[in-house]
């Protein structure tokens, strides 16, 4: 069973979702009302990235703002990144993570997907309190 196979089977299967295979050859699927994808880099290796792409878009002139909400988050998730897209229009997070065995791609997975949504959350809190002072 290929990597992507294996993903697409503890996501159906284990989790409940219904992943598809995008253009791109990225998994995508629906979560909380967002799509999230999950990309395999060599098929050898056990890593993975999970992505929750523009999940905030940035209003004008508060690029400086969220370039350091995404800074802080960064710093302070060790198990995720959040950054901000070349245009400055958007806000995207990523979970990235090994796993040895189908059992813990399947507890990663669980993680990012709850993960991920905390950040949405947290990242707009941020915004907010960060444009009040």
């Amino acid at each position: 069973m290929t990597k992507k196979e294996l993903i697409m089977s503890t996501l159906e299967e284990k989790m409940g979702y219904c992943p598809e295979i995008d253009e791109d050859g990225d998994i995508m699927f629906a979560y909380q009302l967002k799509t999230i994808y999950v990309m395999t880099a060599d098929d050898d290796e056990q890593y993975v990235s999970v992505m929750l792409p523009q999940f905030h878009d940035i209003e004008e002139g508060k690029e400086t703002i969220a370039l350091a909400v995404c800074n802080k988050m960064t710093r302070e998730l060790k198990f995720a990144k959040v950054y901000i897209d070349q245009t400055f229009n958007h806000v995207t997070a990523t979970c990235e993570f090994y796993y040895s065995s189908k059992k813990s791609l399947l507890q990663n997975l669980e993680r990012s997907l709850e993960l991920l949504g905390v950040i949405r959350t947290v990242f707009r809190n941020d915004m907010d309190e960060l444009s009040e002072m």
